[in-house]
């Protein structure tokens, strides 16, 4: 049975473009980067490519190697539903309101929005 999702195609594509720029910038060969992640450097090359579909494990092995988090590759991407995935940055600002709301002490919040708005000062909107 053939893949005839354009996204799952596209979303392929990109984290196999990922990869590709990722290897180079590293100077790593194609035959270094997959004798690391246990598979042929053929292989590599059509995960690189879009042509095979990458296991979630391999990409784990991928990600190590080439020293990023497995969240890079499918970053810019939007779900089915049209709707962002989540990215490093969305993340990280969803674990800071976290833990500012836990902050009981309101002129402890009142301080820390402060500095960030100190920090902002001349960046435009």
């Amino acid at each position: 049975m053939g893949r005839t999702n354009n996204q799952l195609d596209n979303i392929d594509k990109s984290i196999g473009h990922k990869i590709y720029s990722l290897r180079l910038a590293k100077g790593l060969s194609r035959q270094q980067l997959s004798k690391v992640i246990g598979v042929t450097h053929q292989q590599l090359q059509k995960y690189e490519n879009g042509s095979n579909r990458i296991s979630a494990s391999k990409l784990a092995l991928i990600a190590k190697a080439l020293d990023r988090r497995i969240s890079y590759f499918y970053e810019g991407f939007k779900a089915a539903d049209n709707v962002p995935l989540e990215t490093e940055n969305q993340r990280l600002c969803i674990e800071v309101a976290r833990n500012f709301r836990r902050i009981a002490n309101r002129e402890h919040q009142d301080a820390i929005n402060t500095l960030v708005k100190s920090l902002l000062k001349g960046i435009p909107a």
